[in-house]
Parts: structure tokens; sequence; C-alpha cells
């Protein structure tokens, strides 16, 4: 709904007959006029009301009308269009002028035609680019609140939260600091931006952040005209910190604004994270007990998970696997077997060979695995590796028959490590196999019931680290 208030016009002319002909023109069409003879008043005037447009003759007394838009720069105020309206025309003066920040140029003498046209004209843009911007605010509320309920991991939700604020208020560096819970330090977690020749702090304390300029409750403060710090809020206390830099003093009321808000939203979003993590590292660890306990009955699959998760997690690296990969690698490893829970003892601990219809029981560990692990919210990849890890390249394997590339890279590096860590282990049916042995079966069964890539990359570190004297092989204790 359009507004019906007046449009605030302020004219920064110091000529009294053209304040009469501005006056009498602009109020005849609804405008309110306000005049300011020089910079300094135009500047009072802007800091005291709001107004929708300026006028800015280039000739005024002291201070020239082009030193208007660094002083108002300088205030660090977000100011409305300009038109500069001046007697020295020339394309120099109209491209200084279009530079310095004016969004258009008229010149003495105007016509009323030519002075409605160019203030009609200026103020629509000013108001669409306000309806803009409150679009683009709302879509970022909308972006933010659906990152807060989709996302809790909390590697994932820095990411987020570093393109989302990088994108709305466009710093040359955005920066997020998490705080450690065991020092009270804050870490630098993520980076998004050019910092320039700027070396940013790598660890904050809290004493460290800015105690300038507070403002709204102290969520965001200003240490000078390039930098900007939000203090994220937990529920009870700050759990994190945004830092933005910009060699031009960006940070206008709107970005404090909107800034404001986001500070709570994504602090109790990422503690939120950090209580899910910590919720889900729990999970595992108990999961984990449960694991050994199940091994701890069987002395010939003793500690066997641990064993994998070595082989699994050796391999990962050789293929180029990161951090995080590794680290799921690791959890799926030690709970591939878990299903094994929902399978009887006397097949489990069996010493001589199993019958065909205990083997079919067999298989249904992995989807036993999948309905222990589903509940745990744990991580989609984890769950997928520990369900196909007895998937076989040709497609022969269990649960579901894949082949190829249809079987998760995480689940066929577990066959591969299971299958190791089974040939080298004594089972009450058979001896343990050399390690010379068991390699010669991966081989032999690489690209069958395994991914030779993986094959060759453990086979690869073993005989590596053999030449190099630094292999001892993982033996089960």
């Amino acid at each position: 709904m359009e507004s019906n208030e007046k449009k605030k016009i302020l004219i920064v002319e110091d000529n009294v007959e053209i304040h009469n002909l501005y006056r009498e023109i602009l109020k005849r069409h609804q405008y309110e006029v306000e005049i300011q003879e020089d910079v300094s008043g135009a500047i009072e005037a802007l800091k005291n009301k709001s107004f929708d447009l300026v006028i800015l003759d280039l000739q005024l007394p002291g201070k020239s009308g082009m030193s208007f838009f660094e002083e108002i720069r300088n205030t660090g105020m977000a100011f409305p269009p300009v038109i500069v309206c001046t007697g020295l025309a020339s394309i120099e003066n109209a491209v200084d002028a279009m530079k310095h920040g004016a969004s258009d140029f008229i010149t003495k003498p105007f016509t009323i035609e030519t002075l409605l046209t160019a203030v009609e004209r200026n103020i629509r843009i000013n108001e669409i680019s306000k309806k803009i911007s409150e679009i683009d605010m709302i879509r970022s509320i909308l972006e933010l609140n659906k990152i807060i309920i989709s996302i809790t991991d909390i590697d994932e939700l820095c990411n987020s939260v570093i393109d989302l604020v990088y994108n709305l208020v466009k710093p040359d560096a955005a920066l997020l600091y998490l705080k450690d819970e065991d020092t009270g330090r804050f870490f630098l977690r993520r980076t998004k931006g050019k910092s320039g020749n700027i070396n940013f702090p790598i660890v904050l304390s809290l004493p460290d952040v800015a105690e300038g300029n507070v403002m709204n409750y102290d969520v965001f403060q200003r240490t000078d005209d390039n930098f900007l710090e939000i203090k994220l809020f937990g529920k009870k206390d700050v759990i994190g910190i945004l830092m933005f830099h910009s060699k031009e003093k960006l940070f206008e009321n709107r970005d404090m604004n909107i800034l404001s808000v986001f500070g709570t939203q994504i602090g109790i979003a990422l503690e939120n994270a950090r209580l899910v993590q910590q919720l889900q590292d729990s999970y595992i660890s108990s999961i984990r007990s449960l694991v050994n306990s199940l091994e701890a009955k069987d002395a010939y699959t003793k500690n066997h998970s641990e064993q994998v998760a070595y082989y699994a997690v050796a391999i990962g690296k050789a293929l180029g696997l990161n951090g995080n990969a590794l680290e799921s690698l690791r959890n799926a490893a030690y709970l591939h077997d878990i299903g094994k829970l929902g399978i009887k003892d006397e097949i489990i601990s069996k010493r001589e060979s199993l019958s065909d219809e205990e083997f079919e029981i067999i298989k249904k560990h992995p989807l036993i695995t999948k309905e222990i692990l589903k509940p745990l919210k744990i991580k989609r990849e984890e769950i997928e590796a520990c369900i196909y890890h007895h998937e076989k390249f040709n497609g022969t394997g269990y649960p579901e028959g894949l082949s190829g590339e249809q079987i998760p890279l995480m689940a066929r590096i577990l066959a591969v490590a299971d299958a190791l860590s089974a040939m080298i282990s004594e089972r009450p049916y058979r001896k343990k196999m050399e390690m010379k042995h068991a390699l010669e079966e991966l081989k032999k069964n690489s690209g069958k019931q395994f991914d030779g890539r993986v094959v060759s990359a453990l086979i690869g570190i073993i005989e590596g680290s053999k030449e190099k004297g630094e292999f001892r092989d993982k033996e089960i204790s």
C-alpha cells in the first residue's frame, strides 16, 4: 500500500531567489521542503530528520557541494538520492558528481518539467530500492531460519552462516569465531573474502572484543570505521563472534538492524548444533561400548572393529579423503557390525561352518545395523557404509546386490578393511593367514568382490611401509 505521507526534500542552496522557486514548484506538487544554505547545515538536517531526496548546489559558502558526499559518508549514515543542480554545467562536473555519489545531474537554469521529472524519477527509484532491500532482508531471514531448522552439523552450519552473512553485508572479509568451552576463548573457524594485508587473529578472548560504540544490547560493536564485530549469543552467554572488515565504511543502519537480529538467531543455531554434536558423540561412545561388549563375548573377534578402523582410515588417506570424511569412515568402521547384536549368540560364536539357513540370518545384520543407527541421526554416509560393506563389486553381495560405483566409496573401503582383518585373524573354523597370503587373496578378488582401486591402495600402503621398515601388522590383542 502506498503511503499518503508527503515526500520530504532537502534543498542545499544559498541563492534566496532559487529558494523561493524550489518552494513554489515543489510545494505545489505536494512535496515538503526544507532549505539549508551550506554543507554543515545539510549534514545536521540529515542527522535529525529523514528525507526522501536531496537537491544539492555545487557552489556553496564555505565548503563546496562536492565535500557533502565525503562528509556524509564520514558520519556512517545512509543518505537518500542526491540530485546535483548547478550552473557549473560541464561533462567533467557531471562525471565527478556521479563518481562522488550523486544519483542525477541537472543544470541551471532548469525548466519546471526538468526539475519535476528528475525529482519523481529519483524518489521512485529510491522507493524501489528500499523495497528490494526489504525483500532481500526478508529473504535472508527466511534463509537463516531454513538453515537453523535443517542443519545440525556444526561444520556445515558454519559454512552456511558465513556464506549468508557475507553475501548480505558484502564486506571485504567475514570471519566466524566459535567459543571453546574448556578455555573460554574464541577460535577462528571460517573465513570468506579477502583480507588484503591485514592479519586477523586466530584466537580471541572476550576482553579482546571491542569496547567502543556499544549498541542494541551489546550485540554489535564497531572498533573503527572499517571493523564490525557481532556477538553471537546462545541461551546464556556469548558462544561466537562474527567479524567483518571493509576498506570503505559500508556498514549502515540497515546492516546493523539485520545483524542485531541475526546475532541471536545464529548463536542459538550454533549452540543447538553443538548440543546435537555432543549428543551424537555420546551416542557413538555408547554404541562403541556395545560393540566392545559384543566382541568381548568372542575371543576370536575381540577388537575386530578397532582393526577395521585402522586399515580403513589408512586406505581413506591414500585415496585422498579429508579430515571429516576420515572421521566418518572411522565411525562407520566401529559401528559396521553393531547389527550382530540382533543375531543369536550361538550363530555368532559357532565354531563350525554356518548352514545355509544360518548364513541367511547373518546376512540380515547390515539391515539390523541400519535400524539401530537410524534414530541416532548419524551421518547418512556413515550409515550407508555400514549397510553396504558386504556388497560385492560384481553385484553378487548383500543386502541389495549393488555393483561397481553404486556401492558408496566408504562401504567399498570397509569391505576391503573388513576382509583383511578377518583373514589375518584367528577364527574357530580356520587359522589366521599370513599378511602376504591375505594380500594375494585380495588381489585375486580385485574387480570381483572388491574395488580394485581400494585394494591397490591398501597393498601400496602395506608394501610401501614395509620397504621403509615402518609397517607393523595391526594385530588383534
